[in-house]
């Protein structure tokens, strides 16, 4: 072997252990659907960081990882937190989102509050979440002062909280009750078309009135282009000063209902949400509206309708009359069809 071999031998051992680096560097490993997380402690070792990544397979050698990182000198500028990883990564993949501090925040609770629920509901869901018990939250939803700092004026939140998957994320806290409705009650408001309340004005209403005419809507029925006759029929009935006759406020103040509605029940003075009785709009909203339910108040049909029937079947659509022989037709078909069933 010559001298000159001998020179050249560590370059040429050095250049392809740097090629060698360079390759297994971008060498990328895939990984299940859901990734994988760990966390960066502040003032964690590399070698504490490169054993966690081998053993939880993000990179094969922690010798290696070590290397690179060293070789690129910059450990000093890892961020600690937490960091997940998804579908495919490269040891370099690793070292770029650790020093740009990418961290991760995982997600500490998914709610949902549908189109038309009431505080009762959202309680007994929050309550099977392991979150709240009953008293808590009636308590919270009709503390005054826990009301007048989210800009609500009324007795209780029923009506403000805003239909939508919520979610919430940090790193081992908590998510409180109050916590939910806040976020709820903030998304409500800003959900509120410009100028609404000036708009119910215009048509006889205040803010409250319109919410609770939103509410009936809402929980009569969940297709969206029914709303506006629905809206129509309320606003017919309401100008000639004629009962509702909204089954869902009923069943709204009948305390423990059971599935049916009696003859007591349609005869019941004593509930306030009887709108077979008592004329004009119930106390209070009945539930959570969306906001095509909101925009329907103000935006009925204008095509005579009065009565609303729902049709035989399991879609839960109306149909809509303009006349008291037509409706009764209907009604008699769905009577019909429910003996059948």
């Amino acid at each position: 072997m010559t001298k000159k071999t001998i020179v050249l031998l560590p370059g040429v051992l050095i250049l392809a252990f740097a090629l060698y680096l360079l390759y297994w560097s971008q060498a990328e490993h895939p990984l299940s659907p859901d990734g994988v997380t760990l966390n960066l402690p502040k003032g964690g070792s590399l070698k504490q960081l490169s054993d966690e990544l081998e053993s939880k397979h993000l990179i094969d050698h922690a010798l290696m990882f070590r290397v690179l990182v060293k070789a690129l000198g910059n450990y000093g500028k890892f961020q600690a937190g937490h960091y997940r990883f998804s579908e495919t990564v490269s040891p370099q993949d690793i070292v770029q989102t650790m020093v740009a501090g990418k961290t991760y925040t995982p997600l500490a609770l998914e709610f949902t509050i549908p189109e038309g629920y009431t505080l009762t509901q959202v309680k007994e869901k929050l309550v099977r979440f392991g979150m709240a018990k009953g008293d808590e939250f009636d308590g919270l939803v009709r503390n005054s002062e826990f009301l007048a700092s989210l800009g609500v004026q009324a007795k209780t939140l029923e009506g403000f909280l805003h239909p939508a998957t919520y979610r919430f994320y940090g790193d081992g806290e908590k998510v409180s009750v109050q916590d939910v409705l806040e976020r709820a009650v903030r998304e409500f408001f800003s959900k509120i078309p410009i100028h609404y309340e000036t708009d119910l004005t215009e048509k006889g209403l205040t803010f409250y009135e319109g919410l609770i005419f939103a509410s009936l809507i809402e929980r009569e029925t969940q297709w969206d282009d029914e709303k506006p006759r629905v809206a129509e029929v309320i606003w017919r009935r309401l100008k000639d000063h004629s009962p509702l006759g909204i089954d869902a406020a009923l069943i709204y103040g009948i305390e423990d209902y059971k599935g049916d509605i009696t003859t007591q029940h349609l005869k019941d003075r004593n509930n306030p949400y009887n709108t077979r009785i008592h004329k004009g709009l119930p106390p209070t909203p009945i539930g959570a509206p969306s906001l095509v339910s909101l925009k329907a108040v103000l935006n009925p049909t204008t095509e005579g309708y009065y009565f609303y029937v729902l049709l035989p079947g399991s879609e839960k659509r109306h149909h809509f009359s303009k006349n008291l022989n037509e409706h009764n037709r209907f009604v008699q078909r769905l009577v019909k069809f429910q003996k059948t069933q």
